[in-house]
């Protein structure tokens, strides 16, 4: 009798790998667009659009993606999606041809929603009680590419200038992506067939709808706000250079750190967070989004020094992505096999809905000043509160 076929494990490590790579480009434009805009010749508003227009996309690329994971191999979807990321970020390298600019900013909200989906539908398969460990591990693993933007961008934009830091990245986003991509591009989902008569679980329940919605507001905030109109707060408070000891340092420096503390906690604090979600995630999310909430606060109403300024960005970027992880997990748990890509794309397309408006929004209100949208962010994040209490009243049996 022959043996059956042993079923290879979802390569969640190579996954995330490939996610990693792919982030270097993305990275770099928050980290110092903000304070480069105006030796680019773009404008305040015009960056609120740019860091959010790939978003914006993503409320159509989502679900398409979602589509995508159904028909075709998952391995070979994540080859295709690093290549294009490569050049997409090459396109950032002339912001004077700012069509192409745009165009890239497009092609990388396809390629992500590709990517994120993929690695979450690695990570989750066969996770059962795990689930927030093994969101925590992904989101630790994309955090290399992340601190590796931040880290590279400053030093780039000084040693190459703009163009040259662009076509480096995408060069370094091939090299590091296409092993990883090529180790999983043999990939394919294992789908559990539901039962006869089975309905498929609705986006619109009331009990998933709360934490999309709570997701929303969670990221017009971290990915958004607190990105665009922090790098603003700090070109307002050491556009000259800040003092840091016996040194004077350039904007972009304390900007890099300032996002640098988001990368940090990305690497090293997401695992912590995931296991503490899997243990208790209502008090992980209460916790975590009123110790944010207060340091927002602290930085749109405070005038700080460079270095206080870092720490407390750092604790409102710790805290968020504990709150963020809580909720993905919540949403997890009520997936099966079959829905999970529908359910994790609709969570994506609301975490990029906040997003994309988060930075709008942080680039318009920074026309005003960047207190005013610090605030701004901090108030809609006191809303989760009872968003998460509804949601997880609605949660119990």
């Amino acid at each position: 009798m022959a043996e059956a076929p042993v079923q290879r494990e979802a390569p969640a490590l190579s996954t995330a790998l490939v996610v990693s790579a792919s982030l270097l480009g993305d990275t770099l434009l928050y980290t110092v667009l903000p304070v480069s805009a105006a030796s680019l010749g773009i404008s305040r508003p015009m960056v609120g659009v740019i860091l959010s227009l790939n978003r914006w996309v993503r409320l159509v690329t989502n679900p398409v993606a979602a589509r995508l994971y159904e028909r075709f191999p998952a391995g070979a979807l994540i080859v295709v999606a690093i290549v294009l990321s490569a050049m997409s970020t090459a396109m950032y390298a002339l912001p004077a041809a700012l069509v192409v600019f745009l165009l890239g900013r497009l092609l990388w909200g396809f390629c992500y929603s590709l990517l994120r989906l993929g690695s979450f539908l690695a990570a989750l398969e066969d996770a059962a009680s795990h689930a927030g460990r093994r969101i925590g591990n992904t989101r630790a693993v994309w955090g290399i590419g992340y601190f590796a933007g931040a880290v590279f961008a400053p030093f780039a934009i000084e040693s190459f200038g703009w163009t040259g830091m662009c076509v480096i990245a995408a060069a370094l986003t091939l090299v590091a992506g296409i092993g990883p991509a090529y180790l999983g591009a043999s990939w394919r989902r294992h789908i559990r067939v539901p039962e006869e008569g089975h309905v498929p679980a609705s986006v619109w329940e009331p009990r998933l709808l709360a934490l999309f919605v709570t997701a929303t507001v969670q990221l017009g905030l971290y990915a958004g706000i607190l990105v665009a109109a922090g790098g603003f707060r700090v070109d307002e408070l050491f556009h000259d250079g800040a003092p840091i000891f016996a040194l004077v340092v350039p904007a972009t420096f304390v900007a890099a750190a300032f996002a640098l503390t988001q990368r940090i906690a990305q690497v090293l604090w997401t695992p912590i967070a995931g296991r503490w979600s899997d243990r208790s995630a209502n008090w992980a999310f209460v916790i975590s989004t009123v110790v944010s909430l207060t340091a927002v606060a602290l930085l749109a109403l405070l005038r700080l020094d460079p270095v206080l300024f870092v720490v407390i960005g750092g604790c409102a970027f710790v805290n968020g992505l504990t709150a963020t992880i809580a909720v993905e997990l919540v949403v997890s748990r009520r997936s099966r096999d079959h829905d999970r890509p529908r359910i994790l794309a609709a969570l994506h397309t609301w975490q990029d809905a906040g997003a994309a408006a988060g930075a709008l929004l942080g680039g318009v209100l920074a026309a005003i000043g960047a207190g005013p949208a610090l605030l701004a962010g901090a108030a809609l994040l006191a809303c989760t509160l009872p968003l998460w209490w509804s949601a997880h009243r609605a949660l119990q049996p």
